[in-house]
Formats: C-alpha cells, sequence, structure tokens
C-alpha cells in the first residue's frame, strides 16, 4: 500500500469554473474517489459540461479510473444547479402536494437526466431525515428538505426517488444516517447532541434508510450529530457503534458510507480535520468528504495512511472501500460515454419535455 492509494478515500471541493493546470495537478497528487461542485463552480450548462467532461476524461487517462462526479441538487433552497436547469420547490412542499408519488417521480426523472446530460454521475439525495415534531421548518438545517413528519412518508418518497434515479444512470446518497430531523441546532455551526432514546431513533428516524437499502442507494451519508443514547463520545459520522454496528451488521448496508463534510462547524470545532478523518476510516467509513478546504486533503490523506499502515488486516480494510467504489465504476463510465457537449441544451429540453 502507497499513501497515494489512501487518496481514493476522499471526495474533494475545489475552487473555480475551468479544468486550468492547478486543478489537473491537484487532482493527480490527492488521487481522490471523486470531487462534488457547488454554486462556486458553475456558471451555466455547456461551462459545467466540459468542465465535468474534462475532469472524468482527465482521471481515466491520467488515474486509470473513473471518479464519482457529485452535487447536491435536491430541490428547494439545497438546489447547485439553477436555471436554465429546472428549478423544483422544497422536498416537504412536494410531499404535502395532492400527487407527492407523482411529483417526487417526475423531480426525480428529470433531475437525472440534467445530471447525466452534463456530466454528473452521483446526486447527494435523497433528504431520509424525518422531521421532529415541534421542529420549526425556519429555523433548522433540515426544515423543508424533508419529506416530512411521518416515517413511512418520508422512506416511500425516499424510495421513489432512489429508484428512478438508478433507472437513468444517477446514483444516489441517502442522507444524513441515522437522522438529523429530530433537532434544531445546525451542524454547519456546533455539534448538535440527540438525546432521544434508542428505541425512538430505531422507530422513527431509521426506518426511511432501511427502505433506502431495499431500494438499492449506494451510497449513505452519516450525520454530524451525537445521538448520545447510542454513543456518548463521537457523533454518528465517527461512531463505530453507528457505522460498523448499527449500518453494516444490523440494517446490512453494503454500500459506500460517506462522512458529511468535515469543514462543517460541527467537526472542525471539536477535532483536527486530520484526526476526524481517521476516526470516521476507523469507524468504517468508506468516502471522507472534505468540501471548502482541499489543501488539508493532503495533511488528511498523510495522517489516515501513517496511522493504518502497519496495522494488522491494513490492506484488507483499505480494499473493502475500494471494491464497494470499483463495484460503481459502470455507472461512471457510462455518463461520461453518452456525454456529448453539442446537444447539451438539446438534452436540457428534452428532459423537460
Amino acid at each position: 500500500m502507497l499513501e497515494r492509494d489512501f487518496g481514493r478515500l476522499f471526495m474533494i471541493g475545489f475552487y473555480g469554473t475551468a479544468f486550468c493546470p492547478e486543478l489537473q495537478n491537484f487532482l493527480f497528487e490527492i488521487n481522490p474517489a471523486g470531487v462534488i461542485l457547488f454554486s462556486r463552480n458553475i456558471i451555466d450548462p455547456e461551462q459545467v459540461a466540459q468542465l465535468n467532461y474534462s475532469i472524468q476524461k482527465f482521471a481515466i487517462e491520467k488515474l486509470g479510473r473513473p471518479l464519482f462526479i457529485g452535487v447536491d441538487q435536491e430541490s428547494g433552497r439545497v438546489a447547485r444547479l439553477r436555471a436554465p436547469f429546472s428549478e423544483f420547490p422544497p422536498a416537504m412542499l412536494m410531499a404535502s402536494c395532492e400527487s407527492p408519488e407523482e411529483t417526487i417521480r417526475e423531480y426525480a426523472e428529470t433531475t437525472a437526466k440534467e445530471l447525466a446530460a452534463v456530466g454528473f454521475n452521483l446526486d447527494f439525495t435523497p433528504v431520509l431525515d424525518v422531521l421532529g415534531q415541534g421542529i420549526d421548518t425556519h429555523n433548522t438545517v433540515i426544515g423543508d428538505r424533508s419529506f416530512g413528519h411521518d416515517p413511512m412518508l418520508v422512506g416511500n418518497l425516499g424510495t421513489i426517488l432512489i429508484r428512478t434515479m438508478k433507472s437513468l444512470g444517477i446514483l444516489t446518497c441517502g442522507k444524513h444516517f441515522p437522522g438529523h430531523g429530530g433537532i434544531g441546532v445546525d451542524s454547519h455551526l456546533d455539534l448538535p447532541i440527540d438525546p432521544r432514546s434508542q428505541a425512538q431513533i430505531l422507530e422513527r428516524d431509521v426506518h426511511p434508510f432501511v427502505e433506502a437499502i431495499e431500494a438499492g442507494t449506494e451510497m449513505i451519508m452519516t450525520a454530524h450529530v451525537k445521538f448520545s443514547s447510542f454513543d456518548e463520545t463521537y457523533p454518528a459520522s465517527l461512531s463505530p457503534t453507528l457505522i460498523r454496528g448499527l449500518l453494516r451488521q444490523q440494517l446490512k448496508f453494503q454500500g459506500l458510507i460517506l462522512t458529511d463534510d468535515l469543514d462543517m462547524g460541527a467537526i472542525s470545532k471539536h477535532y483536527k480535520p486530520k484526526e476526524a478523518a481517521l476516526l470516521a476510516y476507523q469507524a468504517g467509513t468508506d468516502i471522507i468528504l472534505i468540501c471548502n478546504s482541499p489543501e488539508i486533503a493532503f495533511d488528511a490523506r498523510r495522517h489516515v495512511f501513517e496511522s493504518t499502515i502497519d496495522k494488522p488486516l491494513a490492506k484488507l480494510r483499505l480494499d473493502r472501500s475500494l471494491v464497494a467504489s470499483e463495484a460503481l465504476f459502470p455507472n461512471l463510465y457510462r455518463v461520461y460515454r453518452s456525454f456529448d457537449l453539442a446537444k447539451v441544451k438539446v438534452k436540457l429540453l428534452e428532459s423537460v419535455s
């Protein structure tokens, strides 16, 4: 094993809107599992399509494999792609309309087609958080991003979204396990603590994730929330109890487990990035998300490598994560091979027709 191999445990955000030499050098040196784009990287459909195509072409030719190219295109206030891409109301509003299943299916189909048209292969959706009773939708990071207060409804609509996007070649990532909807503190700012019992969390919050696993979601993202009844020490994103214990062993999830962004205040106020990355990996995480400080990824990679390399079964542990990623490579190649910059505008029009 080389330190370079451990780069494949990271998904990285970056700055800029063009595939410049600096970005090429960074991707080659860090050797990541993938990249995540934000509004700061997107100008218009043609520009982002060219950027994504260039990233993937470079990865296949220089790294020898494709990358996950992801984006948060939930709907409502968390949607990085704006007009002329299709825009949909928040999840909660769609869930409360006259025909929620049909509406979610239309959202998922349209969004998947548009994402594929411009080179994305992964959407960080659905939000499977069940909004807690009494939680103000205007005063929480989840709020109207959730389908609502009913675990059965959240699970059902999440399943429709997952299956629809899968049928069109877009990978999905259910979030934020085991459920971020029961607290009001914004994890972008500090670490929320959910004191509810295990029974309450399993009955309400975990149900949609069980349905998502059965529907075949390829990824699940953990929450930067401390669920004290499960783990008094670590938030879910760093917790062996919740990742290896609940998600892997009890729920039998075999796909990729991702952290939420380690740059968020819930983690960065309490851990050094390299320490958090190591804890997440040791807990069973496959991909570590670093969205806003790409320069710290090298330090985190080195720390995980140096802390792991001499451990028994170190190669077996790394291979487990890499094999799980490689199982999804056919999807990534499929999106790349279907790319046609000249038809981007046409495909966008077709997706909403």
